[in-house]
This record gives C-alpha cells, structure tokens and sequence, in this order.
C-alpha cells in the first residue's frame, strides 16, 4: 500500500483517477498552487499547498498536463525527484515500477493520447510560419538569422563578443521564470532587454532560430520549439526583434543533439574550437560546470584560468562576478557559462573593450557528441540543466589528473 499525493485538481486529475488502483494506494490528498481556493476541499480529500504536505508519503503523481514547471517546482521545494510520477508523460507511463498504483494499459492509453493531441495542436499551430519561411514570399516576416559559422568567423576576425538569447532569457525578459538556475530578477530583465536592443559594432546578438522552418531539427527538438512558440510568445518576440537587423544563431552552442544530421558535427565542434584556438581564455562558470575538464574541448587554448560563480541563481552575485572579470588582462578572451547572467556579463564586459563569448553548455554537447548519445544524459562530474544532477556532482572526485589541473585553473571564487 503506497501513500501518494496527487499534483492538481482539474480535469487531468479525473483522467489520473480512472487509473488508478484504488486498492493499492492511499491518497493522501491533493497539492494544488491555489489551495487557499479549495478550503472545502476536493472529491472529500483535502488540498494543500507543497510546503504543507505530510512527510509519511511515498509518491507524487503530477496531475497537470503541462508538467515541466511543476515537476521543477517541486524540486525546488525539496521533493525528491524519485518519487515524482508524471501522470502525461510517455517515458513514465510504459515505467513498470508505476504499474502497482496505475493501469498500465489505461495509463498507456491516457499518456497516448495526449501527447498525440499536443503534438498536432502545435503543429498545426506552427504550420504556418514553417510553410511561409520555405516559400518566403513576404507575407509573414522572419528575424534574419546568419548561420553558426558566419558568428564563428566574425568573432575570429574581427574581435566581436557574442551575446545570445534562447527562451530561457526571453522569458525572464518578460518577468517569466523558464530555466530553474535563475529566478526572475526585475533588474535581470531591464539588462537583459538592455543588451537585446544594444547596437554596437563589436556585440554581436545571435536569438535561437525558431521562427520559420524547422526541416533540420530532430522530430522531439522540433515539437518543444513549436510547443513554445505560441502566437502570444511569436508577438513578443516581433515586438522585441528588429525586422531589419542582422542576427546570429543562438544554437552555436548546441551544436549536436538538436539537428537530425549528426555526421557533421565533429565539423561543427571544430568550427568552434577556432574561437579559442592559440587564446589565453578565462573561463567564467558555474561551480559545477567544469567546461572542457575531462576531454579535449580546450586543448587548442594557449592557456585556460577560471573565475567560479554560483551554479543557480548567479544573478545574485552579479556585481561580484563582473568586478572580479574586470581585473583581468583585457587581452584575454572570456568564455563565460553562466545562463542569463551569461548575456548580460558578455555584453557588459565587451562594453567596457573586452573580448567576451556568452558559449552556453557547449561542453554538455561535447560530452554527449563524444558518448554517441541521442538524448540528454547525466555527465557525473558536471552540472547539466534539467538533469538536476547537483548533488551527484558535488560528491563526485574527479580523477586525480583532472582535479589537479583543474584547481591550479581557479584564479577566483564566488560563493
């Protein structure tokens, strides 16, 4: 007999109930964000907010179709993620450790069904501006977006530093929380918005190429995009992009697991390897991070040092982070790893005449690239945004090679 508490009270929790097998668990009741709406209760059970559930509970079942920030949110609030069941997700619904509390054939059906529904919805929500970008007559106007190496090569050339925004630093634009690692932070996105609208000859921004065809992305990269990408997200977009300007592509650093073609991503990885190549790089990271440690990422780097910050929330320590960056040579070239304090410290720092590359999780990339993988995994020794592998990572000891170089790297570190 299992003790669960069931995530949501609308109509994806009917759904839930008709699965489940009353005679192997207890509900314990419902957790809803709006538990002061339902002082009466629901279905005779009580409805609590997160921090008031009981201890004694051995699984939540995410109710709510949409999932993903509940399931972050929990996280956050301390549950352990092992006993989070995510009631519309495929990957958990053919899990047979869940069968004992759920029918596995209706589960399945529930779980078929929506996630087949979901699909067609965006799809057909997107088909539009998918079509339009591959006839381009001029009815739905695009951002112009230049290619990877066209970012690669001007940032070799010409000394530009890169500035990108994916959704993660739209949304906190927008006063919206998207990735886990960084709340929102009004100043955040007045800076953020700042270096989105900047115009100078030595930034260049690059924002992820989301807006037309989606042709060369992998069938599940392509469904989180057009998932996104709802009408009001596009407007705010347009209404934040300028029509006439040249960007980049954000997706630089995502070289690999997004794109169907993957026999040319050694060639990719190459092209950005050019950026450091013969560099005294600094590397601005999270405290997990660890870009480049365990491979040859930075091999062709004529030297590497690291100022460390706070893997979530490094936002916080902003001023920290910046002053400890302009106490270095602005000879050198920074690398910096850091989410959405990444944009804005980039742009910040080639305002003030140095060289700074906002690079993203490349480095996951290559991990994965290297492991011939086709899907996120979990890197032991390294931070990976939504595995949440903190805690494996802080008690893993690296080799004793890669430890010793890597802390004869660290010039500085933020707590």
């Amino acid at each position: 007999m299992r003790n669960i508490y069931i995530f949501g009270v609308g109509k994806g929790k009917q759904a839930l109930r008709r699965c489940l097998r009353d005679e192997n668990v207890v509900i314990l009741g419902y957790v809803d964000n709006a538990a002061e709406k339902y002082t009466d209760g629901v279905d005779g059970l009580p409805v609590v907010g997160i921090k008031n559930m009981l201890d004694d509970y051995d699984l939540i079942v995410i109710s709510v179709m949409r999932y993903e920030r509940i399931e972050e949110q929990l996280i956050e609030e301390g549950v352990d993620e092992r006993k989070i069941i995510r009631f519309f997700k495929m990957e958990d619904a053919v899990n047979p450790l869940y069968w004992d509390i759920l029918n596995a054939h209706s589960w399945r059906i529930e779980a078929l069904v929506y996630n087949y529904m979901q699909s067609v919805h965006y799809y057909i929500g997107n088909l539009k501006y998918e079509a339009a970008d591959a006839i381009r007559k001029g009815e739905i106007h695009f951002p112009k977006i230049l290619p990877p190496d066209m970012a690669i090569d001007k940032i070799c050339k010409e000394g530009t530093s890169l500035v990108r925004f994916g959704d993660g630093e739209f949304e906190l634009l927008k006063k919206r929380a998207r990735p886990r690692f960084q709340m929102v932070n009004d100043k955040l996105a007045l800076r953020l918005k700042e270096a989105l609208q900047s115009n100078h000859n030595n930034i260049i921004i690059a924002i992820a190429n989301n807006y037309g065809s989606l042709e060369k992305y992998t069938e599940s990269t392509a469904n989180d995009i057009r998932k996104y990408m709802t009408e009001r997200v596009r407007q705010e977009h347009m209404e934040l992009l300028d029509m006439e300007r040249e960007y980049y592509d954000a997706f630089l650093s995502r070289p690999y697991l997004m794109y169907k073609d993957k026999q040319n991503a050694r060639r990719r990885f190459e092209q950005i390897k050019k950026i450091w190549a013969n560099r005294d790089v600094i590397l601005i990271e999270g405290e997990f991070t660890r870009m480049g440690v365990g491979n040859d990422l930075l091999e062709q780097a004529a030297s590497v040092k690291r100022i460390l910050a706070p893997t979530e929330q490094a936002f916080d320590k902003y001023d920290e982070i910046l002053q400890a960056a302009k106490k270095q040579d602005n000879k050198k070239l920074f690398l910096i790893v850091l989410g959405p304090t990444a944009t804005v410290l980039a742009y910040d720092l080639a305002c003030c005449g140095y060289q700074a590359i906002d690079i993203g999780q490349v480095d996951n990339e290559y991990e994965w690239y290297l492991r011939g993988v086709e899907e996120r995994c979990s890197i032991p020794y390294k931070y990976v945004h939504r595995i949440n592998n903190t805690d494996i990572v802080r008690n893993y000891k690296l080799p004793d090679t890669d430890s010793r170089i890597y802390e004869e790297q660290i010039i500085y570190r933020i707590e």
